[in-house]
């Protein structure tokens, strides 16, 4: 058993510093996941915030053996997904990143182009279905192992592996398009 079932395990006898370790861990994560999942920040953060009122209501139904960071991202995932159905909200262009922290670059050129294909890398992101775009989420940015992504969007690994096949092929494609656009635009 992990840190982090034991964690969750503290947290069902009430224990209020396993908790707050808990939080410390994923607050940043699961914030990042559900800003890259097309939440607006400022949205992002109220999410966040439930999802952690989720889990202090709904540790009972942890049941001890089974991987916590995927019920977590589960509980994000739902939790996101009944955001949007709530405030009916369309997802257009993911907002800036953030709990990352920026990589020191050698020139402004460099430092441009990268900001540019990160924008370019998100704006596609959000044009890929919203399947596709949960498990290359869950897997590239939040580092999850396809068996953990199975257990948090509750379907066979068989589907996550076809979906994330899926999902990169988009991507690429998605991605030579608008370099191609970039491209045509710059040379006008």
């Amino acid at each position: 058993m992990g840190l982090d079932e034991e964690l969750a395990l503290q947290l069902q006898q009430g224990d209020e510093a396993a908790l707050e370790t808990l939080v410390r861990r994923y607050h940043g994560p699961i914030h990042a996941y559900v800003v890259r999942m097309g939440g607006e920040y400022h949205a992002a953060s109220d999410i966040t915030q439930e999802v952690f009122i989720k889990l202090c209501r709904n540790i009972r139904h942890y049941r001890a053996g089974l991987p916590f960071r995927p019920w977590l991202y589960t509980i994000a995932s739902n939790t996101y997904k009944d955001y949007l159905r709530k405030a009916y909200v369309k997802k257009d262009v993911l907002g800036a990143e953030t709990g990352e922290v920026a990589a020191i670059t050698e020139t402004p050129e460099t430092a441009f182009l990268e900001a540019a294909e990160r924008r370019m890398v998100l704006e596609a992101l959000q044009r890929l279905g919203e399947i596709y775009r949960e498990v290359l989420i869950l897997r590239y940015y939040q580092d999850l192992k396809l068996e953990e992504i199975a257990l948090a969007v509750q379907i066979p690994v068989g589907t996550v592996k076809s979906r994330l096949s899926g999902a990169l092929r988009q991507l690429k494609q998605l991605l030579a398009e608008g370099e191609s656009i970039h491209v045509n635009s710059v040379h006008r």
